[in-house]
């Protein structure tokens, strides 16, 4: 069956929508030109094309690298494995409430709900996201350190721009040890929950039914966790070899969109200075607070990108990149979400 959209998530996809568009149609109002007519008449529309089809390789890749991590924690013959294009269906349907919740905070229950419903235990799934955010922090921890040294710490865009890219590196360095505790110390995660549950003023509230269930279901789903765990060094680890790879080459292909837009618009570009544009907007737009980074993304690609592409395309060049990297994901994984057909994200499931 078809999913029905809450009020609080209509409010959010409307929210994401209403503020990334004005956003937008002030940058364009700004840029607009004579100018930017005559040279959108030149476009060369096969660039374009190939953004569309690296953002296409962007989606197969990230669902081959869950379908691998899956497969490296999951025992040997276990039924509940998804496909390699059920975890892309399951990676943009994810990417769809990830993009109209604040910090992108739905992805991680709705993947979960997916892969559940694929069979995954909850157990198995825990352990693939944490993995597969360690294997992401990983990447813009090291690609964040090296901008930072490289750049003493000042990037342009002014004062504000420094703040948030300075903030927004220091929580990436005080989380990603918590995800390395969870992923080398699984007990220990679930001693300290029993040991708050034997507090004498949490007590009275952990022997409550609805608590006790839920502590169960804890003890049960932690278990599921270690032992995914455990199947994981038994000789496995070396399976996450090609998801690191994997990590590599989706952000390598997803930041290969901006010079293939600015190549459709018949402009120069410097590549590494592309990318380290973009690894900034991404590391700062985590921590927007409105869904998507609505409004704070297009105002931070105006301003990276502005000693990059000319003031008549400034405008042209943020829409086409918001398109590619945001709201394509975005209609694809909503239409997923809401298909009336179930065998999109439940192939065996009938009406």
């Amino acid at each position: 069956m078809s999913i029905n959209f809450t009020s609080r998530q209509k409010k959010g996809l409307f929210l994401s929508f209403l503020v990334s568009l004005l956003a937008m149609g002030l940058i364009l109002y700004f840029t607009f030109s004579q100018e930017t007519y005559e040279s959108l008449q030149r476009v060369q529309p096969h660039y374009l094309f190939l953004a569309f089809l690296t953002v296409v390789a962007a989606w197969f890749l990230e669902g081959l690298r869950l379908h691998l991590i899956i497969k490296g924690v999951e025992r040997e013959g276990a039924p509940g494995i998804p496909g390699l294009l059920d975890c892309v269906k399951i990676f943009l349907s994810s990417f769809f409430f990830a993009g109209i919740t604040p910090m992108a905070l739905g992805e991680w229950p709705s993947l979960l709900y997916y892969f559940h419903r694929q069979g995954v235990s909850l157990g198995t799934t825990t352990t693939l996201l944490i993995i597969r955010n360690i294997l992401t922090k990983s990447f813009f921890l090291v690609t964040g350190l090296i901008l930072f040294a490289l750049y003493q710490g000042r990037v342009e865009g002014g004062l504000a721009m420094n703040y948030f890219f300075r903030l927004a590196l220091l929580l990436l360095i005080l989380s990603s040890p918590l995800y390395l505790v969870v992923l080398l110390y699984p007990r220990r995660v679930i001693a300290f929950f029993r040991f708050l549950k034997s507090l004498p003023f949490l007590r009275k509230v952990a022997d409550s039914p609805s608590l006790r269930d839920f502590f169960l279901g804890l003890r049960r789903e932690g278990e599921q966790f270690q032992d995914s765990l455990a199947r994981l060094g038994r000789g496995r680890k070396r399976k996450l070899m090609l998801p690191a790879l994997l990590t590599l080459g989706y952000w390598f292909t997803y930041f290969l969109v901006p010079p293939l837009i600015m190549a459709g618009l018949g402009l120069e570009f410097q590549y590494w200075n592309l990318l380290i544009w973009q690894i900034l907007i991404i590391l700062i737009m985590v921590y927007a607070p409105l869904p998507g980074g609505s409004g704070f993304v297009e105002i931070s690609l105006a301003t990276f990108f502005s000693p990059h592409v000319p003031s008549h395309l400034l405008g042209i060049f943020v829409v086409a990149w918001r398109f590619f990297t945001y709201y394509l994901f975005l209609l694809v994984g909503g239409f997923l979400v809401a298909s009336p057909f179930p065998f999109w994200l439940y192939p065996g499931e009938k009406k």
